[in-house]
């Protein structure tokens, strides 16, 4: 499916019945490595998967890759789709922008599930992802990770990929993505998820918890940065889902909450 608000042409898909979830993807990434992630919440929710400006189907404007621009542009693509209130689901990049689209449109956003997503920038993150951050480019990806460059050049109308990349490059290597401040003002309901070995480190993910009032935090055990697409589905990925649907649908008010 596609429909253009604000000059952004958007490729997206939706499935399922029920109550709105809207599914942001990663950097360097689009919603077509998602296919398993994407029928399981399907299974009882509507799900909204979009690609991104300058990702997978849907083309780049000159605007910069920026979180609290790209929030506004997916906030307004959801107006587009005359949404009600919303679950936002958001991976890596994707749940960084979903923080600040919980942050700026808390009567939209009905509740975040932030999957290996961070507030620190740069100090945040793994020494191996640090080196990462600084060497990228279209060379370091076409030898370290061809299929990315592969799909872009497959998918994007029309692939320009090194400003794909210049752009991928200059949001990674921010040193804040979102303030102290933002977080403890949240209001939105929100499960922190991340791997007990990911380039997010774990520690940041646990500050983020305790950063955001009343948050969630899901820890996955042996798994990295890479859980929920389809080349790194497994049984973990599987069980976490039934999780997220807990979360967004009773918010686990099963549980004693009757806490020491």
């Amino acid at each position: 499916m596609q429909m253009t608000t604000a000059g952004i042409n958007w490729f997206y898909t939706m499935e399922g019945q029920g109550e709105p979830v809207l599914f942001l993807h990663g950097g360097l990434d689009t919603c077509a490595n998602y296919t398993n992630l994407l029928a399981e919440l399907a299974d009882g929710f509507r799900v909204i998967a979009v690609d991104r400006r300058g990702h997978g189907r849907t083309a780049d404007t000159d605007a910069p890759f920026d979180y609290a621009l790209m929030a506004e542009e997916l906030a307004a693509f959801a107006r587009g789709l005359d949404l009600p209130p919303f679950h936002v689901i958001g991976y890596s990049d994707g749940a960084n922008i979903g923080l600040h689209m919980a942050s700026r449109f808390p009567e939209t956003v009905k509740s975040l599930i932030a999957i290996s997503g961070n507030y620190k920038g740069l100090s945040g993150m793994s020494e191996g992802c640090l080196a990462m951050f600084d060497a990228l480019s279209v060379e370091f990806v076409q030898e370290h990770m061809p299929e990315v460059l592969e799909q872009y050049a497959e998918l994007n109308p029309p692939p320009t990929p090194e400003t794909f990349i210049a752009k991928t490059k200059k949001l990674w290597n921010q040193e804040s993505v979102i303030s102290r401040e933002l977080l403890a003002s949240l209001r939105v309901p929100t499960l922190i998820v991340g791997g007990d070995r990911d380039m997010v480190l774990p520690e940041q993910l646990v500050e983020m918890k305790t950063l955001i009032p009343d948050a969630s935090l899901l820890m996955l055990p042996y798994c990295g940065h890479f859980v929920f697409q389809d080349f790194a589905w497994s049984s973990t990925a599987a069980s976490a889902v039934q999780l997220f649907k807990k979360f967004l649908t009773t918010r686990f008010s099963e549980h004693n909450t009757d806490f020491i």
